[in-house]
């Protein structure tokens, strides 16, 4: 397994001929990201610092685009025959996501005001917002795939968390993920390949997850649609 990992390094090596040019492309891809990125350049011989600050930076290039542009795109595909049901489902995983996390941080604040006096309503709202933005930031800072830049970006924007809240708690939840890697491929050594071996163990279980979750998403849809269509015919 360890000769698969370094045939996998020499390949991206050999195929773009820089070591930075390598970090910078593994880390924008969903699901490896940060966790991907470093534990490649380290073994590339990129010194791990630099590779943290490289990774972690470019990781952050999809969080704007993501944050202002996924739910107009996603509403758009709705309206499109072909997309619509994809659409309809790529929608509703985020929005469940974005949900749990919602309801997280409500919880997380009755618990407080139960322990001290009522709040006024602005009060409520600030504790609110900060509680989301907690729970994005500690979302993103796990290291393990589906929990980084991309999806942490789709959860808060269909948490409707406020740009200025997101992107910080983003950011920040990027490079503590990518600070627990660092140290790790440091720590490990000559082993820290372990980390892609186990890495790609994760993101084909989390594929699979998805796939899985997509069909019966999918076909609940085709179904709910199927059963409208067929009480349209019937009132008719």
């Amino acid at each position: 397994m360890e000769a698969f990992t370094e045939a996998i390094v020499n390949w991206l090596q050999g195929a773009f001929n820089n070591n930075y040019l390598v970090t910078v492309i593994i880390s924008i891809i969903p699901m490896i990201e940060v966790r991907g990125a470093i534990t490649v350049a380290t073994n590339l011989g990129m010194n791990p610092w630099i590779a943290y600050v490289l990774s972690c930076c470019s990781a952050l290039i999809v969080c704007p685009i993501l944050l202002l542009f996924l739910k107009p795109i996603l509403r758009a595909l709705k309206k499109t025959k072909a997309f619509c049901k994809i659409a309809t489902a790529v929608e509703e995983m985020f929005m469940s996501k974005a949900k749990k996390l919602e309801n997280d941080a409500e919880k997380e604040g009755d618990g407080k005001e139960k322990a001290k006096e009522v709040l006024d309503e602005e009060t409520k709202k600030r504790k609110n917002r900060f509680n989301k933005a907690l729970g994005v930031f500690v979302f993103v800072a796990i290291p393990l795939p589906m929990t980084g830049v991309w999806t942490g970006s789709a959860v808060a924007a269909f948490l409707d968390l406020e740009y200025r809240y997101s992107v910080p708690a983003i950011v920040l939840g990027n490079f503590a993920a990518g600070l627990i890697i660092t140290v790790l491929n440091i720590v490990l050594g000559k082993y820290s390949s372990l980390i892609l071996l186990v890495l790609a163990l994760f993101v084909l279980v989390t594929l699979v997850a998805l796939v899985v979750t997509f069909i019966v998403k999918y076909k609940k849809l085709k179904k709910k649609q199927s059963a409208d269509d067929g009480n349209g015919e019937t009132q008719e």
